[in-house]
């Protein structure tokens, strides 16, 4: 993998499909997009929220660090601490989302079966917290169109450096 801490590209596919392989290959994606969703972004445009009831970018950034650091304390059972200020935040999601991908790496599929986190099975993994900081990043995406900061282009079906 390249630039695995920073996520700029994404480049290489695993050898062979497993479940552990596709996972790791989801948390490629999520590393990719949050890290262009959220690049050079100002205070300004971490305190937008489209609308009332909505949240902030920086609500949203706090959000994908809650459920990211989720998984790491039900896999490495140690609690996270939030980082300071939003880019502290982002910085940190990035090494959490590598941290979790170096695990998967570590791992066979018949380990993958036993993970349970607060007494629910992995699958909860995928549709809970993942697929939810997948959903924010994009949220994350439109609201920066929306306060006049679009993210840099980048290519999410090669997941290349732009």
């Amino acid at each position: 993998m390249n630039d695995t801490a920073t996520y700029e590209s994404v480049e290489e596919y695993p050898g062979k499909i497993t479940g552990t392989a596709i996972i790791i290959r989801m948390l490629d994606g999520l590393g990719y997009r949050f890290r262009y969703a959220t690049e050079s972004l100002t205070q300004n445009d971490y305190e937008f929220s489209p609308g009332k009831g909505c949240k902030t970018i920086g609500e949203l950034v706090e959000h994908i660090w809650g459920l990211i650091n989720w998984v790491c304390q039900g896999i490495f059972e140690e609690k996270g601490v939030r980082p300071e200020g939003f880019e502290a935040q982002r910085i940190n999601i990035l090494a959490l989302i590598t941290k979790l991908r170096t695990y998967f790496e570590s791992i066979d599929d018949p380990e993958l079966a036993h993970i349970a986190i607060a007494k629910l099975p992995f699958w909860h993994i995928i549709n809970g917290p993942f697929s939810d900081a997948l959903t924010h990043t994009g949220q994350i995406n439109s609201f920066r169109r929306l306060a006049g900061n679009p993210t840099v282009r980048s290519d999410v079906f090669r997941l290349k450096k732009p």
